[in-house]
């Protein structure tokens, strides 16, 4: 998949270091209730935390109105999972669109959102989002990005994917450039972690509590728990602080509180996405919505599981209608690897199947990855050769395949799969393609609530959090049930500028 490497190479990929800032006089500072609040070491006008695409453009955006910024990452690079991430953009009215002479609309994007929210999204934010993509284009490629091509995926009424060479790192790396090159008055600094957060007597975000040179604990059972490195200083934000700092996809405890399932699923987000700065956005009264919902995540986008055959290894049998979404097949799969000492079933097209496929990009990119884990797609003349490779009895795999295509001749499949919607794939014309299927939550929907100019709303009141801004996935509320693929780089974008702007606005 785009974007997938390892953590040595996710080292190597890091940015360059942090551009110098002068030192600022200590501030003394009186805190909210009349506490005694420690000096200041150094003061900014905004600061953000996180560095992903959300952080990363909202400190670009921040910076270019004037502001001095400092942005900020708890790990020993810059970039989150957005570095890791194949992390498609989907853009209305991109010049690729009207290249091609494809209508699109705001409102078309909204509504497709909606088809897949389950009715937890936003309808508001989801219209923002679509209004602002073609922005956001202009003030990526601007800025060092470029996008290589479109392509159409489920869910979408209209082709308007495009993706970066190089899946986010081709989003992050340019933009981390761009910064250290174009903007001094932006301050990367790295293993800093934030701890909390400085009110003043006014109930207004003025800074934060951080530990620098913090050592993220790999082997820690619970970093944000257990890890103690660091030095803890406060820096004052003069404007106020915006937090990107990410998902909670690896907090194994926090999510298996809302079902033991998730806390199995794999994930290739940042070891660092624990979810200690929502915590603690939580503890300071934001509203936490969508907790309990999760979004399954497969090698290949699950539309296109549909075109195969998923086989249990143990038993060399079907157990699920393929056709099923993302958060169906996800806790099945989860379940059945439970009952059969964790072993991953495989999913098998033919080549008529391998040829439906709608991420042709994605697609290319299994065929020729290495790892099977990560999504490897093999390929085979024969049943029998795919058998012997996962080590199916093949001839019981051979009758599974039998079955398989007689319940779609007949239209009477034991799970329900309409033949209809097969476009003539089965199991019947070489080569034949297998690829092992581990479910992987990589985004989390939950997070805090934010309005539609990106500020952070208490549960007291519903009312702005003063100084307090969020952007990408530490939200929640806006995708809802399920997010559209590639609907996560445009949200992350999106109120990564508004919440620079509404911020900006704010008087020291």
């Amino acid at each position: 998949m785009a974007g997938r490497i390892s953590r040595r190479d996710f080292i190597r990929y890091g940015a360059a270091a942090a551009v110098a800032v002068p030192f600022t006089a200590a501030v003394p500072y009186a805190a909210a209730g009349g506490k005694e609040e420690p000096s200041f070491s150094e003061e900014y006008d905004i600061i953000v935390v996180g560095t992903g695409v959300a952080g990363t453009t909202a400190g670009i955006r921040a910076a270019e109105l004037g502001n001095r910024v400092l942005m900020l990452d708890k790990m020993s690079i810059f970039g989150g999972t957005s570095l890791v991430s194949g992390l498609n953009f989907s853009c209305v009215n991109s010049p690729f669109q009207e290249k091609l002479g494809i209508k699109d609309k705001p409102e078309y994007y909204a509504e497709d959102m909606a088809k897949v929210a389950g009715n937890y999204g936003s309808p508001a934010h989801a219209i923002i989002i679509g209004r602002t993509t073609r922005r956001l284009y202009d003030f990526w490629t601007e800025r060092g990005v470029i996008f290589k091509d479109i392509k159409g995926l489920a869910g979408h009424s209209v082709k308007r994917a495009l993706w970066a060479d190089g899946g986010g790192r081709g989003i992050i790396l340019p933009l981390h450039s761009y910064i250290k090159e174009k903007l001094p008055n932006c301050v990367m600094r790295k293993e800093t972690k934030v701890d909390d957060i400085v009110f003043d007597k006014n109930g207004k975000a003025a800074g934060v509590k951080v530990r620098e040179g913090y050592r993220f604990d790999y082997d820690a059972e619970n970093d944000d728990r257990e890890n103690k490195t660091g030095v803890t200083k406060f820096y004052r934000a003069k404007k106020g602080v915006i937090f990107a700092s990410g998902g909670f996809c690896r907090d194994r405890e926090f999510m298996g509180a809302e079902s033991p399932l998730f806390a199995s699923a794999q994930t290739i987000a940042n070891p660092g996405a624990l979810g200690g700065t929502l915590k603690m956005l939580m503890e300071h009264d934001a509203h936490p919505v969508n907790m309990a919902l999760t979004r399954f995540a497969y090698p290949v986008p699950t539309e296109d599981l549909r075109w195969g055959m998923m086989i249990d290894c143990a038993t060399g049998k079907r157990f699920i209608n393929e056709l099923n979404v993302r958060n169906v097949i996800g806790p099945a799969i989860l379940r059945l690897k439970s009952q059969n000492g964790g072993k991953a079933p495989i999913i098998v097209w033919d080549a008529k199947g391998i040829e439906n496929f709608h991420d042709k990009q994605r697609l290319k990119l299994s065929l020729e990855a290495k790892n099977g884990l990560n999504g490897t797609i093999y390929k085979f003349d024969t049943l029998e050769a795919l058998a012997g490779y996962f080590r199916i009895n093949p001839s019981t795999l051979k009758k599974a395949a039998d079955s398989y295509n007689k319940a779609l001749e007949s239209g009477k499949d034991e799970f329900g799969k309409d033949a209809a919607e097969m476009k003539g794939a089965a199991i019947k014309k070489a080569p034949f393609y297998g690829m092992i299927v581990n479910p992987r939550i990589t985004y989390t929907p939950g997070g805090v609530r934010i309005s539609t100019k990106a500020e952070v709303l208490s549960i007291k009141d519903g009312q702005p959090i003063k100084g307090l801004f969020a952007c990408g996935e530490i939200t929640g509320g806006i995708h809802g049930e399920s997010r559209l693929t590639a609907g996560s780089c445009p949200d992350c974008g999106t109120f990564g500028l508004i919440a620079a702007e509404n911020l900006h606005k704010i008087n020291a």
